[in-house]
């Protein structure tokens, strides 16, 4: 799961390792782009993690500033918590939780 810090400390919480499938790096190349093959490849780690049978939540978090990134995430999650919005700026990253398979 996510550490605090640099995190928010209730997203730590909310999503503690050893309980939460963590999503990162996930990334087509521009050219592949647009044909989808990151919904699929998301798909698919998520239904490997639901396998797994020990994760109850799957999260993740983006760079807002990435062209398309957030857009994706919204279409697959819901944000939990978007550091935008925070008073002191947090490090400006929205964060993410995608429904698992079960």
């Amino acid at each position: 799961g996510p550490a605090h810090p640099p995190n928010p400390r209730e997203l730590a919480e909310r999503y503690p390792s050893g309980e939460t499938a963590q999503l990162r790096r996930v990334y087509v190349r521009a050219e592949h782009r647009r044909r989808g093959l990151a919904r699929r490849l998301v798909g698919e780690l998520l239904a490997f993690a639901a396998a797994d049978g020990g994760y109850r939540a799957a999260y993740l978090h983006t760079d807002p500033n990435v062209p398309g990134a957030e857009a994706f995430w919204r279409s697959l999650g819901k944000i939990v918590h978007d550091e935008r919005e925070d008073t002191d700026g947090g490090n400006g990253v929205v964060h993410f939780e995608i429904p698992m398979e079960r």
